[in-house]
């Protein structure tokens, strides 16, 4: 890669993050770029997707990719920058943003810019999701059961963010949601049970800082798991402030597991999401795996 003032920058944003938050952020963004004289080309995405079709226009030479957006619009531009092998940056103006969470959270706007454009390369892992003979990428993380049932009510939520806008529709998920019988097979560990929730992680956190996967790392070429299994709507609520600082693990509900795999099968179709993205059909037998050190990212 061409030294710092020479490479080039291809923002990909996504202007409807964070409720239309990137949107606001988009002239300051542009105003810091061109402060730091960077070289730089600015892409609007459309739809859902188009982020990937974006890295993927050879058009334009560029040097590095940054996603502007949210977990979503970073899932999609990895799509793109993995198969291109290209440079990723992140700047987080998304809901959640938990994948930029386990990168490092920085104090401004103009220390993300710089992080994404004149940071140091690193490689790290990205875990794939097999499903209906179809294997998506993913590069925070894949919730089972309540976790994406909480992440789909999330999205009915537009006066919130981050933390307190899944801490609400958590709140209104648990009255109505149903445990589902699951066999969850590992490298060399099979649970077998009513299962609450599986969180698979690259990164440490979901919902906008819930610590589900504390000792995650994201170039460790290993996944973490959260497994909990069936409790009571008292229980969830005593167990939930130890999920905020990652300390749930002491619980006996909980599992903790490090694993190269994960194959799920439930017995009832259950939901998923995929950094925070839920597909319309719920799910019985799929697999997450991990691809280690695939993904160049700055930090």
């Amino acid at each position: 890669m061409r030294p710092v003032g020479e490479r080039v920058i291809k923002f990909i944003v996504n202007p409807v993050s964070g409720n239309g938050r990137t949107r606001k952020v988009l002239p300051r963004l542009i105003g810091v770029a061109k402060k730091l004289g960077i070289n730089f080309d600015l892409q609007v995405t459309q739809a859902p997707e188009h982020a990937t079709e974006l890295v993927n226009d050879r058009s334009g030479e560029f040097d590095i990719v940054v996603a502007v957006g949210g977990d979503g619009t970073v899932n999609e531009v990895a799509a793109g920058a993995l198969k291109n092998e290209k440079v990723m940056g992140v700047i987080p103006t998304g809901t959640g943003n938990d994948f930029a969470r386990a990168m490092g959270k920085l104090k401004s706007l103009h220390d993300y810019i710089h992080r994404a454009v004149a940071g140091r390369v690193k490689l790290i892992d990205v875990g794939t999701l097999h499903l209906d003979n179809k294997e998506l990428l993913f590069v925070n993380g894949v919730g089972v059961g309540f976790d994406a049932e909480v992440a789909r009510e999330s999205l009915n939520v537009h006066k919130l963010k981050g933390l307190s806008r899944y801490l609400y529709a958590l709140l209104k998920t648990l009255s109505k949601y149903k445990a589902a019988q699951m066999r969850i097979e590992f490298d060399d560990r099979v649970i077998d049970e009513k299962t609450f929730l599986v969180a698979i992680g690259n990164g440490t956190s979901a919902g906008g800082g819930f610590l589900l996967t504390p000792n995650a790392k994201l170039d460790d070429g290993l996944l973490d798991a959260c497994i909990v299994s069936d409790v009571s709507i008292k229980r969830v609520l005593q167990v939930l402030p130890s999920v905020l600082n990652g300390s749930h693990g002491k619980h006996p509900e909980v599992s903790m597991v490090r694993t190269n795999r994960a194959r799920i099968q439930s017995e009832i179709p259950v939901s998923i999401h995929r950094d925070g993205e839920i597909p319309p059909n719920k799910v019985n037998d799929f697999e997450v795996r991990v691809v280690p050190r695939s993904l160049k990212i700055m930090l």
